[in-house]
C-alpha cells in the first residue's frame, strides 16, 4: 500500500509556551497521472470501498516508523 502514499509529519505547538505538544501525520496519495492528491480526493473512495481501516492503520504504522527513525521531525 505504501508505494503510492506518503505522509508528512507536522509538529503541533502550544501557542503560549512554544513547546511541542503533539504531531499529526498528513496522508497524501501520489496518483500516477494526477500527481499528489490530498485526502479530500481519496478518503471518500477509501470509505466507500472498505479500504479506510487498512489505510488508517498503514498511516499510523508509517508515522510511528518515521518517528522512531527520526525522519521528518
Amino acid at each position: 500500500m505504501g508505494e503510492n502514499f506518503a505522509i508528512s509529519i507536522s509538529r503541533l505547538f502550544d501557542l503560549v509556551s512554544g513547546e511541542i505538544v503533539g504531531f499529526e501525520a498528513l496522508l497524501r496519495w501520489q496518483h500516477p497521472r494526477r500527481g499528489m492528491l490530498g485526502p479530500e480526493e481519496f478518503i471518500p473512495v477509501a470509505e466507500e470501498t472498505g479500504l479506510i481501516r487498512e489505510l488508517g492503520w498503514w498511516n499510523l504504522r508509517e508515522a510511528c516508523r518515521q518517528s522512531v527513525n527520526g525522519e521528518q521531525l
